[in-house]
């Protein structure tokens, strides 16, 4: 929350029109999702974003998510039931017209932390590319990017596996390529897709899906929507096995994805 935090204060600063940053808040409720252990854990969340386009068509973007989970289920036996999320980016334009194409320079910062799946910590940050399409009612992103990548697993379930405490972190050097896309569905629908895969040197880290419907509902609260959003997370759990494994061993946890399920009400600070 503190990095999140100085990072608006900084964007804020760099701006010098506070005035001119958009501020928006939600809340809505949850399920997350761990179908190899038929889980559901449901819960209530809150978030907010600031962002900005400033004068020279730079973007700037951060956000922040809190779950309370009503965690019945106890994956992990000593799981806290609150998660969040942070997001950072900023991006700028490398080619300016007014065609629908455009060549942009990209770089996002993300972290995780606490999740009932099992996931201690991740954070990803990453610098890239991004090729962009956009039409009277469609939009289309390609990114590639390539940075930072940390990814830990809670301590409490490998443990039970005969994991070790070094064996819980997958740190280095990764890429990643992405693709987004939005299509507005009448007046007050939009649809919106992400896909998104994470790699290094020996394959797949990490895969993300995710899609959202959204409904305009600004006749009851101005510049406001109503947002339904699926996401699954894939991980790929084999650069946690025993470097000298001789013999069949158990994977660092009993699953490898999660299902987060939202509903939530968006509006305008």
């Amino acid at each position: 929350m503190r990095f999140l935090t100085l990072i608006l204060c900084l964007a804020a600063a760099v701006s010098g029109r506070a005035g001119d940053i958009a501020w928006r808040y939600a809340f809505g409720v949850q399920n997350m999702t761990v179908p190899d252990a038929d889980s559901n854990t449901f819960g209530v969340n809150a978030a907010f974003s600031a962002e900005e386009t400033l004068p020279s068509e730079i973007h700037w973007l951060a956000s922040g998510i809190t779950y309370l989970d009503h965690d019945k289920d106890h994956l992990d036996p000593d799981h806290i039931p609150v998660w969040w999320q942070f997001h950072a980016g900023i991006d700028g334009p490398l080619t300016r017209g007014t065609g629908p194409w455009g060549l942009a320079w990209v770089a996002d910062a993300d972290t995780k932390a606490n999740t009932v799946s099992a996931v201690e910590r991740e954070i990803k940050a990453m610098p890239g590319l991004a090729l962009r399409w956009k039409g009277a009612h469609t939009a289309a992103e390609l990114k590639a990017a390539a940075g930072y990548f940390f990814l830990e697993i809670d301590d409490d379930v490998p443990k039970e596996r005969g994991y070790d405490r070094g064996d819980f972190r997958n740190t280095g050097f990764a890429g990643s390529l992405a693709c987004d896309g939005s299509c507005d569905l009448g007046a007050s629908w939009q649809l919106l897709g992400h896909a998104q895969t994470w790699f290094d040197g020996d394959g797949w880290l990490e895969n993300r899906f995710s899609a959202e419907l959204r409904c305009n509902v600004g006749h009851w609260h101005r510049d406001s929507y109503l947002a339904l959003s699926v996401e699954v997370n894939e991980y790929n759990l084999d650069p946690y096995s025993p470097a000298a494994a001789t013999g069949p061993y158990l994977p660092i946890l009993p699953w490898n994805d999660d299902r987060l399920t939202k509903l939530s009400f968006n509006t305008r600070w």
